[in-house]
């Protein structure tokens, strides 16, 4: 279900893995777990980001405790699209949450979190992150396109196209993706989202 090509996380190797650990072990902010949904296949949905860079080591105690917690986000970030690479979604959720306690303007995970409700058809909490991700970040495409995924799995193609044409207003130009994406299936079945597809195709032919 949920994903910059759809982008499903590009998920490299976590760094700083030792430092981090410790601090994370040590952290007051553990979350309980999380029961989820069915898993389903790594090429569908919805748009994920990738991961994020968490710094060099070797600064231990040095940190600010600003920086430590910045450095806490990525991490649980990183760790949450590892577990999305693997279909993990609950222990994803789960990362991603983390995250976001963190770091509460975490633009990635907030679009990853949506995906991941997506993916566990937990469609309750997949609005409820689109809509706090696109009242702090009204200009990013990606909530829209999430938001045509959500609308399109939930059987409202109206709304979802909508979503897609604001999505594609503001930037968002993976055309392929949006034939190609699943999770759109209900809404590319619609007579309206032909017939904004053909003046989609005329206006970029000129």
């Amino acid at each position: 279900m949920t994903p910059y090509k759809k982008y499903l996380p590009h998920l490299g190797l976590t760094a700083l893995i030792i430092f981090l650990a410790a601090d994370y072990f040590s952290s007051p902010q553990n979350s309980a777990s999380l029961n989820t949904g069915k898993t389903q296949s790594m090429e569908e949905g919805s748009h994920t980001e990738g991961s994020h860079k968490e710094g060099s080591n070797g600064e231990g105690e040095s940190l600010s405790q600003e920086e430590r917690v910045r450095r806490m986000a990525i991490f649980h970030y990183n760790e949450g699209n590892k577990f999305y690479k693997e279909e993990e979604y609950g222990e994803a959720l789960i990362s991603y949450e983390r995250a976001l306690r963190h770091n509460e303007r975490f633009k990635e995970a907030l679009i990853n979190l949506s995906t991941a409700y997506m993916k566990t058809e937990v469609f309750d909490k997949a609005l409820e992150t689109l809509q706090a991700g696109q009242n702090q970040f009204p200009q990013e495409p990606l909530f829209d396109y999430n938001f045509a995924c959500y609308f399109s799995l939930k059987g409202n193609p109206g709304p979802g196209l909508l979503a897609l044409q604001q999505a594609v207003k503001k930037g968002f130009k993976q055309f392929e993706q949006i034939e190609s994406d699943t999770d759109l299936s209900n809404l590319r079945q619609s007579n309206e989202y032909k017939i904004w597809k053909e003046t989609l195709a005329s206006a970029r032919a000129t």
